[in-house]
C-alpha cells in the first residue's frame, strides 16, 4: 500500500525555505545596523533586479503582509506576497497548512550581507570596501540575532539559518571560531558558510578547522550551504557566457554544485567526518545529481588504493550517507527516482524542499516531488519526505 501525501501530513521535513522580507523593510525589522548597510550600497535596487529579485519576487516592494493563510495562497503565491514571507510569527501556521513539521529557513538580508562581507563582486554587486565589509558584518550580526530569536521562539517548527563570513579576506580560524560561538549562542541550529572561498584561507580538512567544527557539534548545529555559498569558486564568469543566451549556461550543469561538491569531497577524504562523527552537513538548492558520481569516484579511489594510506575507517559513500543531505531542484524536475536507482547506498541523502516562497520552488512542489518518488515505494517515500531531513533539522 503506497503512502499518500495525506498520510505524511504533519510529518514532512523541509530543508529549503526562505524569509522574503523586502529590502525596504530591513530597517524596521532588523534595525539600524541593517539600515546603515543598505544605505552603503549604491544602486541597490538596480543590483537586486539584476539578481532576479524584481517582480514576481517583490524583494524591493515596501509592503505589508495581508494575505490569508489558505491552501491556495500558501502554495501559489510567491515572493513577498506569500503568507509569512516576512512575518515569522505566521510561519508555523503556514507550515502546519503545508503539512510540514519543521523547516530550514534561509535568509534574505543575511545572504545579501554575506556576499558583501566576502568582498562583493557577486551577481551584479559591486566590490566592497573595508568599511563596506564591516557594515555587512554588522548587518549579519543583526540578522543572526533575529534568526536566533525566532528559532528559540518556535523551536519545534523553525530552523532559521545563521550566516558566517568564513571567506572574508583576512579572517583567521580564531576569529571564525569566536564568531561561531557568538552565533550559536543566539539559538540558531543551522549555520551557513561559504563553499566557494576556503574557510579562513584554509582547506576545509585542515586540522586547524577542527575547533570550528567542534563549536558546531557541541551546539548540535548543522553546517549548511545554499546559494550564494559557492560565490568566488570560479574566478571568471566568462566561462558561462554564450552569445544568444540570457543566462549562464553552466549555472545548473556544472557551477551550481561545483563548490559544494569540492567542499564535501575534502571533508570526506580529509577525515573530517572521521574526527567529527556528529558533524551534519546540508547542501541545499545546489541540485542532487552530483552526489552519486562523487561517491562512486571516491569509493573507487579508495578501493584501488589510489589514495594511499587514509584516516578513513569506512567507504567514502558511507560517510556521505551518515553525514550529508541534499535537496532536489523542483524547478528543474530533478529525477530523484533515477538517482536512487543508480546509487541505492545514498537513498538516505535525498530530501524534500519547498523553496517557499521563491518562484523556483514551483506551486504545489510537494505534489510534484511526490509523483516523482511514489513509484519508489513506501520506504523511500517516508525517507524522502520525513526521515532523511531529520539529520539537518534537529
Amino acid at each position: 500500500m503506497t503512502l499518500t501525501l495525506e498520510d505524511l501530513h504533519g510529518r514532512v521535513g523541509d530543508v529549503d525555505s526562505h524569509e522574503h522580507i523586502p529590502v525596504a523593510r530591513y530597517p524596521e525589522i532588523f534595525g539600524e545596523r541593517a539600515e546603515r548597510f543598505v544605505e552603503s550600497i549604491e544602486g541597490l535596487t538596480d543590483m537586486m533586479k539584476m539578481a532576479g529579485a524584481d517582480d514576481p519576487m517583490n524583494l524591493m516592494a515596501d509592503r505589508m503582509e495581508a494575505e490569508e493563510i489558505t491552501p491556495t495562497n500558501v502554495w501559489e503565491l510567491k515572493g513577498s506576497f506569500a503568507p509569512s514571507s516576512m512575518n515569522m510569527d505566521r510561519r508555523p501556521a503556514v507550515l502546519e497548512m503545508m503539512g510540514i513539521t519543521r523547516s530550514l529557513i534561509f535568509p534574505g538580508l543575511g545572504l545579501v550581507a554575506l556576499a558583501m562581507a566576502h568582498g562583493g563582486n557577486y551577481v551584479g554587486f559591486p566590490s566592497a570596501s573595508e568599511e563596506g565589509m564591516k557594515l555587512a558584518e554588522d548587518a549579519i550580526d543583526a540578522y543572526n540575532e533575529w534568526a536566533g530569536s525566532f528559532t528559540q521562539k518556535y523551536p519545534e517548527q523553525l530552523r532559521i539559518v545563521g550566516v558566517l563570513p568564513s571567506g572574508r579576506p583576512g579572517i583567521t580560524v580564531e576569529e571564525l571560531v569566536k564568531k561561531a560561538e557568538k552565533l550559536v549562542a543566539t539559538g540558531v541550529k543551522a549555520v551557513q558558510i561559504s563553499s566557494g572561498l576556503p574557510p579562513a584561507g584554509l582547506s576545509p580538512a585542515d586540522p586547524a578547522m577542527d575547533a570550528f567544527y567542534k563549536v558546531l557539534t557541541d551546539a548540535d548545529c548543522a553546517l549548511v550551504f545554499h546559494p550564494p555559498s559557492g560565490a568566488g569558486f570560479r574566478a571568471s564568469d566568462v566561462w558561462g557566457h554564450v552569445p544568444g543566451y540570457f543566462f549562464d549556461v553552466t549555472a545548473v550543469a556544472t557551477v551550481l554544485h561545483a563548490a559544494e561538491e569540492t567542499f564535501v569531497n575534502v571533508l570526506v577524504l580529509g577525515g573530517v567526518f572521521e574526527r567529527h562523527p556528529d558533524l551534519r552537513v546540508g547542501c541545499i538548492e545546489s541540485g542532487a545529481s552530483w552526489l552519486g558520481p562523487l561517491a562512486e569516484r571516491m569509493d573507487w579511489l579508495m578501493a584501488t588504493k589510489q589514495l594511499g594510506e587514509t584516516p578513513l575507517t569506512m567507504r567514502p559513500s558511507e560517510y556521505l550517507a551518515r553525514h550529508v543531505r541534499v535537496s532536489g531542484l523542483g524547478a528543474f524536475d530533478e529525477p530523484i527516482d533515477k538517482y536512487v536507482e543508480r546509487f541505492p547506498a545514498l537513498e538516505d541523502c535525498y530530501c524534500y524542499s519547498s523553496d517557499f516562497p521563491h518562484v523556483e520552488g514551483m506551486p504545489y512542489s510537494m505534489e510534484i516531488f511526490y509523483k516523482k518518488v511514489a513509484p519508489m515505494g513506501d520506504a523511500f517515500i517516508e525517507k524522502f519526505f520525513c526521515t532523511n531531513s531529520q539529520l539537518v533539522l534537529r
